[in-house]
């Protein structure tokens, strides 16, 4: 469908008398205002706020490390710069946390060893394009015989042990992501779900003896140690594949029959491999979620709250500079570009906006588990959340959430109409709970509460995910401008509708 520019569209509606019944959907802010609201946050500033965020001086943004702690600071003194107040007064803008953290010291190394004749011939891989370290690691050196264990899961009580039947003592495990259920009965789910947790996986394959851990995952990680004198890596398919090689296994097809048959596969890969990574483990650490608020202007309405929030932490150093523009200083810009468009423009709120930017989001949603269990209200008085998370490529906009909560989707949308004319898409199905949450808003949304996940699509080139790569190279700044547009004004016009259209799931 054609539409009309944004200019002719206001001209038009100014100059027939249609304007007023548009702005009388944001309660009683007047047009100066709403112009002032859409027009407060630049590209430059976009820009510069980005830059920052992933300058060395932040150091990637561990939760619990000192680049954090410096990230949180300066975007703490914006809120308050701008006029926004502390969602909790007695602790200021920040809800702090018990969160051990692990820094990686060097790039690591891994090998395989394959026996020929006599001989035993060593292939290096390489940091970054074979494996990746994890913080999750101990520090330390191991050269041992390799054995698969499919998930690395000791479930007794579901039938299913990668354990059984096989030797990993003194030895190194491949493990894989997740659990072998795929299906989506919810029952189901609730059972696998303590099995997900990559903390487990170290778990059981301590409890059985093993010395060391390959996870067939080739994606970084920051998550802290769990045992010093374990050592982890994550590895491409290419070493996953190569430990198969000889062995007539076929990676896929395992991989397969353990899903499609719920039965272990697990079997000595008859090599030997070499992991070894340096870590200081700091298991007192602390960190902090950023909460601000804008309080709403109705005696009643303003104890509904809405928030918006985004994750501010990302891998940090692994030795090398891990920077988030995308994952997610993206995110955290559009949400203060949002409370710069709220504040700034002296918007009235019918209802109070919480602001967020999380910590620790990136070892387990820890910062949003700890504000969900710590709200001081009742749960039921949060009536929207919005999670911003890689929203900073391509050029049409989605959204997707739980059909209980789709109403949310339709302001979104017409504010995009109004606006914007940004081509957008939306995602529906039932609620259910997820075992394997990957971003903030699950949390919420796992907590019943209605939880709209954002972000844009459309990029012409592929995504770099928890890379040295993710750099400003990657950001499309126009369409992160347009993003603060819609999601400014579908906030201005949710916090004074009369109700705002959710269920309960």
């Amino acid at each position: 469908m054609f539409k009309k520019p944004l200019i002719v569209t206001v001209l038009l509606a100014l100059g027939t008398g249609l304007f007023q019944p548009v702005a009388a959907q944001y309660g009683n802010n007047d047009h100066a205002t709403l112009i002032r609201a859409l027009h407060s946050v630049s590209e430059d500033q976009i820009r510069d706020w980005m830059h920052t965020m992933i300058s060395p001086e932040m150091r990637g943004r561990l939760a619990g490390d000192v680049g954090y702690d410096l990230a949180a600071e300066w975007a703490a003194s914006h809120f308050e710069s701008w006029g926004l107040k502390p969602f909790f007064p007695d602790k200021g803008f920040f809800q702090e946390f018990d969160q051990p953290y692990t820094l990686v010291r060097d790039k690591g190394k891994l090998e395989i060893h394959i026996p020929q004749g006599n001989d035993m011939v060593t292939k290096n891989y390489t940091y970054g394009d074979d494996y990746w370290p994890w913080g999750i690691s101990g520090s330390g050196e191991v050269t041992a015989g390799v054995v698969y264990v499919g998930h690395g899961i000791s479930a007794p009580e579901l039938g299913y042990d990668d354990y059984a039947g096989v030797d990993v003592s003194g030895k190194i495990v491949i493990t894989e992501l997740g659990v072998p259920y795929s299906g989506q009965n919810q029952d189901s789910l609730m059972m696998w779900a303590p099995y997900v947790d990559h903390s487990n996986k170290i778990r059981f394959a301590l409890e059985n003896g093993a010395a060391g851990l390959i996870f067939a995952y080739h994606v970084a990680s920051p998550r802290p140690t769990v045992d010093p004198d374990f050592i982890f890596l994550a590895a491409s398919d290419r070493v996953v594949e190569d430990l198969f090689a000889g062995t007539g296994k076929n990676l896929t097809e395992v991989r397969e029959k353990i899903r499609n048959t719920l039965t272990p596969q697990s079997f000595a890969t008859g090599k030997q491999a070499t992991i070894a990574l340096t870590t200081d483990y700091f298991p007192d650490g602390t960190t902090s979620n950023v909460v601000a608020m804008i309080e709403g202007s109705d005696p009643e309405l303003k104890h509904e709250y809405m928030i918006i929030g985004a994750h501010l932490d990302h891998l940090g150093m692994m030795p090398v500079l891990f920077p988030g523009a995308l994952d997610n200083a993206s995110g955290c810009a559009l949400v203060m570009g949002i409370a710069k468009s709220l504040a700034t423009a002296d918007v009235e709120l019918k209802r109070t906006l919480i602001v967020m930017l999380f910590g620790a989001e990136e070892v387990g949603l820890v910062g949003a588990r700890h504000f969900v269990e710590n709200f001081p209200y009742p749960a039921e008085q949060i009536t929207m959340m919005i999670n911003l998370d890689m929203v900073g490529r391509g050029n049409a906009l989605f959204a997707s959430t739980a059909e209980p909560w789709k109403g949310v989707l339709d302001i979104i949308d017409r504010n995009n109409d109004r606006w914007v004319h940004r081509s957008f898409t939306t995602r529906t199905g039932p609620w259910n709970y997820q075992i394997r949450p990957r971003t903030d808003g699950a949390v919420f949304s796992n907590a019943s509460i209605p939880a709209i996940t954002f972000s844009t699509r459309g990029a012409t080139t592929p995504t770099l995910y928890h890379v040295p790569e993710d750099t400003m190279d990657q950001i499309d700044i126009e369409i992160m401008r347009d993003v603060i547009k819609v999601l400014t004004m579908t906030i201005i016009e949710a916090a004074n509708m009369d109700k705002i259209p959710v269920s309960t799931p």
